[in-house]
């Protein structure tokens, strides 16, 4: 099969794998997997959006001239949206130890409260929400700390909000199986669109026939395979009972585990990583 064909497979394979645990009942104390499986929805829905991106779209002007175009430039800063909870999906819920998921859920939790709490509350509603969570976010605290995971002088930041506690993308890229020198350079390409970079305006501008565009998102949809195949296989990691959906579709599964690079399939091309 070619790439599109397996961005297609995958993106199939992932929508089965989250349909196959909706519904089931999370036994107590487990509640906190409730968030994995919305934040494994966000990164489908993200990864659909770029699928229907790369489809193009054709305006006219003045009911005249038909003008074609591929965004491919959205394309990226939706697949940069993808990438990024992923790589959040697999650090806080993706752990050997279930403790360290239900603590990390748990900062995560605290950091996404304490962003919101910085907005600027101009309704009644609004002022009540933002004083519920204010009472949420000191519990948090209390639980954080009595965590037995809690390092208070490695943690200085977290109680803040800082839920990676200054771990960069790119680390939590490399805990994730991807090789970093590979990652650095897809993710500063994706970040470049999403921030206007010159490089970004340069793409726009030399790609002005469609051929060149839909080559771009193409290129960018690449990226995607790769994300999905991780992602299916962490997710069966924490929902075992998805296991069954990862494994019915024999075409699927052999193109997840094809697209399931890991760092140490890299580096032959970008040398070896260094233990950090």
């Amino acid at each position: 099969m070619s790439w599109e064909e397996d961005f297609s497979v995958l993106t199939q394979l992932c929508f089965r794998l989250i349909e196959s645990e909706n519904g089931k009942l999370i036994p107590s104390g487990g509640e906190w997997k409730n968030d994995a499986q919305v934040i494994a929805t966000k990164i489908f829905w993200h990864l659909a959006s770029a699928r229907h991106l790369s489809n193009g779209e054709i305006f006219e002007f003045e009911g005249v001239r038909p003008f074609p175009h591929v965004d491919h430039s959205s394309v990226a800063i939706v697949m940069r949206a993808a990438v990024e909870a992923y790589l959040t999906f697999h650090y806080v819920f993706i752990n050997q130890d279930e403790s360290v998921s239900v603590y990390r859920h748990k900062i995560w939790k605290l950091g996404g409260l304490v962003d919101r709490s910085k907005f600027f509350a101009n309704t009644p509603e609004s002022v009540q929400k933002l004083a519920v969570e204010s009472l949420a976010i000191d519990q948090l605290r209390i639980d954080i700390q009595s965590d037995t995971n809690f390092n208070i002088k490695k943690s200085k930041n977290l109680l803040q909000g800082k839920w990676r506690e200054d771990i960069g993308w790119t680390s939590l890229a490399s805990l994730a199986g991807f090789h970093e020198v590979y990652f650095k350079d897809i993710y500063n390409h994706l970040c470049g669109h999403a921030h206007a970079s010159f490089i970004s305006a340069l793409q726009i501008r030399d790609a002005y026939d469609i051929e060149s565009q839909r080559m771009l998102a193409g290129s960018i949809r690449q990226i995607g395979c790769l994300l999905m195949a991780h992602f299916a296989f962490s997710y069966v990691q924490l929902f075992p009972g998805a296991q069954k959906a990862l494994h019915e579709d024999k075409v699927a599964f052999e193109t997840a585990s094809t697209w399931n690079i890991q760092k140490e399939d890299s580096e032959f091309i970008y040398g070896k990583t260094v233990p950090k």
